[in-house]
Formats: C-alpha cells, sequence, structure tokens
C-alpha cells in the first residue's frame, strides 16, 4: 500500500471517529480495540519512521566523510584565504579548514584541592547545595495515608506541612486533575 494511501485512510478514520455512549462492557471493549489498533499502527508506522530516518542519517554521514576525504586533498593543493580559519570559495560550496582548541580532560578530584590551595579567593570552585526533596518527601508523608501533608495557605496557595503543622518554606503544592487512562492489554 503506498504512503499516500496509508495517510488517506489514517484521515478517513479520524473523520470517523465520533463520540459513542458506553453502556456495557461490550461496546467499552469496542472501543479499547480500536484504540489499541491506533496505537498498534502508530508504534509500526513510528518504527518504520525511526528506521528509514536511521538509514538517511547513516547514508548522509558516509557521503559527507566521503566527500570530506575526497576534497582535504583538493583544499591543501588550491589558494585560501585567511589565517585561522582558512577557506576556499567554489560555486556550489566554501571549503573551510579551522584550527581547533584541544579537547580538556578536567578531574576534579585532583584539580579541586589544588584550586582552593593556589587559588582560595579567585572563586573558581563552585559549592552546590540542593535539597534532596526524595528524601524529605518521605518524612513529611503521613503515616497512615502515605500521602504529603499539604494546608491550603491564607494566600490560597496549597503548602506542604511538617507533622506538627509547621509550613515547609520554599515548597508549594500544585494541585493536577486526576488522570484517567487506558491500559490495552
Amino acid at each position: 500500500m503506498s504512503e499516500a494511501r496509508k495517510i488517506e485512510l489514517e484521515e478517513e478514520q479520524e473523520e470517523e471517529l465520533q463520540e459513542v455512549a458506553v453502556l456495557d462492557d461490550a461496546s467499552a471493549d469496542m472501543i479499547v480495540k480500536q484504540l489499541k489498533q491506533a496505537e498498534d499502527q502508530y508504534d509500526r508506522m513510528a518504527s518504520w519512521y525511526d528506521a528509514q530516518k536511521k538509514k538517511l542519517k547513516d547514508i548522509r554521514d558516509r557521503t559527507r566523510a566521503w566527500a570530506e576525504t575526497c576534497l582535504r586533498p583538493y583544499f591543501d593543493m588550491v589558494p585560501t584565504t585567511g589565517k585561522k580559519i582558512r577557506s576556499y570559495d567554489m560555486q556550489a560550496a566554501t571549503l573551510k579548514l579551522a584550527a581547533q582548541e584541544p579537547e580538556y580532560e578536567v578531574d576534579d578530584a585532583v584539580l579541586v584541592p589544588w584550586l582552593e590551595k593556589n587559588y582560595p579567593d579567585a572563586g573558581l570552585v563552585v559549592v552546590k547545595k540542593e535539597a534532596k526533596w526524595g528524601d524529605l518527601k518521605n518524612l513529611l508523608k503521613d503515616q497512615k495515608t502515605k500521602q504529603i501533608r499539604t494546608v491550603e495557605a491564607e494566600d490560597g496557595t496549597l503548602r506542604v506541612v511538617t507533622e506538627d503543622g509547621e509550613i515547609v518554606p520554599g515548597v508549594v503544592a500544585v494541585a493536577r486533575e486526576d488522570k484517567f487512562t487506558i491500559k490495552c492489554k
């Protein structure tokens, strides 16, 4: 089946979808079956698309490497302009050769103590402090409900509180709508 025909069928299927009154398991199963078909079709098309994209990327990358291999000796033969970035203009492209800085491998375990000793006031060492939210959440949960304790503050926001009722500064709970999901079997 051609790609254009597949797209036409998908568009027709989109037009057919309409709200249906679900009154029993049989009609609910019918809707889930259509959902499963749509998910399966999506998965197949996504896999096909990913495979095609990978093939095209590989072709592009191999072609680029081949072109660079072929054109580099030519670039070395022609008169170029520039010192840091040498270039050669052609009708179809501009060839450039730029000197690159070396890459640096930094071992913080060795470098940081040396910086602290030799440049203590230069601000070259960063100390990062952050809350361990995952651990704090466990401390804030009510033992019975397993939910984090919250209270509505004067400003209308939902604030997180400790077991003693103290508002935890810097933490606001944002209410979200319930999430309805369908898990196809």
